[in-house]
């Protein structure tokens, strides 16, 4: 069970509390994303240009008050950092993850749902670089699956990052997996200064 910030407990998929499990035990804390949000968390803070398509009302699914239920964990992204402001200053760092449910208006396919879980890590300091970023998704993906994997990454877009990029894996064997297969499993970079 997780508590979330109200105290109420709720149970995990066994992925879920998996992905928590790997990064709680790398450092970093773990904070439950929102399944009902606002326009600055979800856009606004998120360095997202006001004509920025994801934007428009058929592709986030909004209220008729104009909450949004989040596209992405990202909407956590601002709160961790103002929260973890003190922590900054007296430990040196921010390390934080947010996980939840998200919602994206998608033609269902087999590699498309409108509703499934994210997770994001948000790591903070003054030396934090792109190497330190892509040490760590290593081994996290490596401790999931069980096995060392070659990976690989390449130039993306994110409004909220930069640089941004698209990290990727050798399909892993225990999951069926030969050399030469890549699976796209993040995108991520280095969260832009805006």
């Amino acid at each position: 069970f997780i508590t979330t910030d109200n105290g109420t407990q709720h149970p995990l998929t066994v992925e879920i509390e998996k992905v928590i499990d790997i990064f709680t035990r790398m450092g970093f804390s773990a904070v439950e994303s929102r399944q009902i949000d606002d326009d600055f968390h979800m856009f606004e803070s998120l360095n997202f240009p006001k004509d920025h398509p994801a934007r428009d009302d058929y592709d986030t699914f909004k209220t008729a008050d104009g909450l949004i239920a989040p596209a992405h964990t990202s909407t956590m992204q601002n709160r961790i950092l103002r929260a973890g402001a003190k922590q900054l200053e007296t430990v040196g760092h921010i390390a934080s993850i947010s996980y939840g449910r998200v919602f994206r208006n998608e033609d269902v396919d087999v590699t498309h749902e409108h509703t499934f879980h994210q997770c994001e890590g948000v790591f903070v300091s003054k030396d934090a670089s792109i190497s330190q970023l892509l040490g760590t998704l290593r081994s996290f993906f490596e401790t999931y699956y069980g096995q060392k994997l070659n990976i690989r990454t390449q130039p993306a877009y994110f409004p909220f990052t930069e640089p941004s990029l698209e990290f990727l894996i050798e399909k892993p064997s225990s999951i069926g997996g030969r050399k030469g297969q890549w699976l796209e499993m993040i995108g991520c970079g280095m969260i832009h200064p805006n």
